[in-house]
């Protein structure tokens, strides 16, 4: 007994010297330490997970703790690989089920523990923090008192905040939100916000809980504003991006105050059910003398009262009719245009306004009726002449979509305004590529031979295929028949 026993000790003294001498020849464990916290912070992205019962958490870097201690060391003295904060209660529609079941409910009180929370908001440090709060979409928030101490916890550090996200769709949103009129003049930092809850109304709570952030510039709301009178709940005059889900009139009064906005995502919360704005509720037409980028979801009834001078990219669906008095009254100079739903002679108008454009994007919908003949429209509209007559002369990238109920007379056009583009001498051609989406073009001979002929010549053609891709199943038979 007393052999084996030393014996056992020997062995033990051998592991510990063989695992020492191994660490000190392992070139992963002689990594510098700020070249090991270098590579620690590229696994900072939203694929970096933990499986937690049935489901993939967002994490910071908890496993590479669990290499070694010089790991665990090096990962716990860098506050930036502790600074985003994500707790994700919703019910993913992405889950897969799994046994013909799908899987429950997050359960915030197993996968959110609050001594996690309490170990990774230490170890962030006194630096700044990103918080994400998103809860349950389809059912009422679950365990409300822990969520409540889940989001006062994070209040506490508001002073801390570079960015934060509060969003979801449940019937208790309100109630979740009303913590937040705590933080009003402890937002120093915050430079990025982000509060939705689908049709929920903003609080009255929060009407001055974001008014004193001296450094926000990013806003994305998408709550019900309509139960309040547009007024300085948020920045407006520090604001360089808003991207909003409103009522047209309520847009429209509080950007008399966004006078430094270069970037404006309008989604109409009306749709196209009643989308008229109430004009006895607009005093004065707006101007966005700094604006750059415009898109508008359901959103054109607000270009009437709109003017900007500077806009360079402008995104659109449906209603395109409005944009050109909109672009002549503005006076500004596109250099991308992406629209769905168009009507071609409105759309050619704004090619005619437009001669340094360089992008342009022609998109299908479900309901776009004529869709091939307004491409066939705008394709000989852009077919160049050598004439005073020619527009967009330096259109550099077009992207459309071909939907298999098209006809072959939209591709022949394309082919002649390609080629009225590509004749040129080479140093003087300005489009360099077309993208064609959604689907495959069928191999009509004199249409494959001319776009085949240009690809060769060097214009990149995306989504340029002989033969349809063949589906799985297919693949499956083949290879089923060349085994027999």
């Amino acid at each position: 007994m007393l052999e084996e026993a030393g014996c056992q000790k020997e062995m033990a003294l051998v592991d510990r010297t063989l695992i020492t001498v191994l660490e000190r020849v392992s070139h992963i464990f002689r990594i510098p330490r700020e070249i090991l916290t270098e590579i620690f912070r590229w696994t900072l992205w939203p694929e970096y997970t933990r499986v937690v019962g049935t489901r993939n958490v967002p994490i910071p870097p908890w496993k590479l703790g669990h290499i070694c201690r010089y790991w665990r060391a090096t990962a716990q003295a860098d506050p930036r690989l502790w600074s985003d904060i994500v707790i994700d209660c919703r019910q993913s529609c992405n889950r897969q089920p799994r046994n013909g079941h799908f899987t429950p409910p997050c359960n915030p009180v197993s996968e959110y523990p609050l001594e996690a929370l309490a170990t990774q908001l230490r170890l962030s440090g006194t630096g700044t923090v990103s918080v994400e709060f998103w809860l349950e979409v389809y059912k009422p928030v679950q365990h409300p008192s822990y969520m409540m101490t889940l989001l006062h916890t994070l209040i506490a550090e508001s002073n801390r905040w570079t960015r934060f996200t509060m969003a979801g769709r449940t019937d208790h949103m309100g109630g979740v939100f009303a913590p937040l009129f705590q933080v009003c003049g402890r937002l120093d930092q915050l430079q990025y916000l982000r509060v939705g809850g689908g049709d929920s109304e903003w609080p009255k709570q929060l009407n001055d809980a974001f008014s004193v952030a001296p450094s926000l510039q990013e806003v994305y709301l998408s709550l019900d504003l309509s139960n309040r009178a547009p007024g300085p709940f948020i920045c407006w005059a520090q604001l360089t991006k808003l991207d909003i889900t409103a009522e047209p009139d309520f847009l429209l009064n509080s950007l008399r105050l966004a006078h430094n906005l270069r970037e404006l995502v309008f989604t109409d919360s009306l749709g196209l059910e009643d989308p008229h704005p109430d004009s006895s509720k607009i005093t004065q037409s707006t101007e966005l003398p700094e604006l750059r980028r415009l898109s508008l979801n359901y959103g054109t009834w607000v270009v009437p009262y709109l003017s900007t001078p500077k806009l360079e990219h402008l995104k659109l669906d449906w209603e395109s009719e409005r944009i050109p008095p909109f672009i002549f009254r503005s006076r500004c100079n596109l250099h991308s245009l992406s629209v769905v739903c168009f009507k071609p002679a409105s759309i050619i108008i704004v090619l005619q306004m437009s001669p340094d454009l360089s992008r342009l994007e022609l998109l299908y919908e479900e309901g776009c009726d004529l869709y091939d003949e307004h491409l066939t429209e705008v394709f000989s509209a852009l077919t160049l002449n050598d004439t005073p007559t020619d527009i967009c002369p330096r259109l550099g990238s077009l992207r459309f979509d071909y939907v298999e109920s098209s006809e072959v007379p939209s591709l022949a056009t394309l082919c002649d305004m390609l080629h009225s583009r590509w004749r040129v001498p080479p140093h003087l051609r300005s489009l360099r590529s077309i993208d064609i989406d959604e689907s495959y073009l069928p191999n009509t001979d004199h249409v494959w031979e001319r776009l085949d002929a240009l690809r060769r010549d060097g214009l990149e053609i995306v989504g340029f295929m002989e033969e349809p891709p063949s589906d799985a199943s297919d693949d499956e038979d083949s290879g089923d028949e060349h085994e027999l």
